[in-house]
C-alpha cells in the first residue's frame, strides 16, 4: 500500500482496520484529525489515527489480505523517512528522560521547602495574648 509520506485515504484506512469507510470518517471527526484533499480523496496521516485508535489489527493486514512475502524489500523512498523517524524517536526518548529527571528534582526541592516551612512554623514564638485597653493601662501603672 502506497502511503505518500504517511498520508492515506479513507478506503486504505478502512482496509487496514477491517472497518467500513463510515467508521473511519467518524473517527476523523471524533478526534479532529487533520485531513487534506488530494483530487477527490480525503487523506490523513495514519499515525494520527493510530495515536487515538491504536495499531490496526494484524499489523495493518485484514484477515482476507494475503500476507506479504518475507523477502519483500522496503521501498527506497521509505528508508529516509524511517531513518528520520528513528532519530525523532531517539530524541523524544531522551527529552522524556530529561523531563522526568527535572520533575523528580522539582519534587525533591518542593519536599525540602515544605520541610523547611514546617520547621519554621514549629519554631515560631507563641503569640502574645491580646489585652483590653484597661488591662494595658493598669499594667502600665503597676510597673
Amino acid at each position: 500500500m502506497k502511503t505518500n509520506g504517511g498520508w492515506i485515504n479513507i478506503s486504505q484506512a478502512a482496509r487496514l482496520y477491517d472497518k467500513d469507510r463510515k467508521w473511519v470518517s467518524n473517527q476523523l471527526q471524533r478526534y479532529n484529525i487533520e485531513t487534506r484533499k488530494e483530487g477527490n480523496q480525503t487523506q490523513f496521516r495514519l499515525t494520527d489515527l493510530i495515536q487515538h485508535r491504536g495499531e490496526p489489527p494484524g499489523n495493518g493486514t485484514s484477515p482476507t489480505a494475503t500476507p506479504p512475502e518475507k523477502s519483500q524489500k522496503v521501498a527506497p523512498e521509505v528508508t529516509p523517512e524511517t531513518e528520520l523517524l528513528k532519530q525523532e524517536n531517539q530524541f523524544l526518548r531522551e527529552r522524556i528522560s530529561e523531563l522526568e529527571a527535572d520533575r523528580e528534582e522539582r519534587r525533591r526541592r518542593e519536599e525540602r521547602f515544605q520541610n523547611t516551612i514546617d520547621r519554621q512554623t514549629l519554631a515560631l514564638p507563641k503569640p502574645r495574648e491580646e489585652k483590653g485597653v484597661f488591662s494595658r493601662l493598669l499594667a502600665a501603672f503597676r510597673t
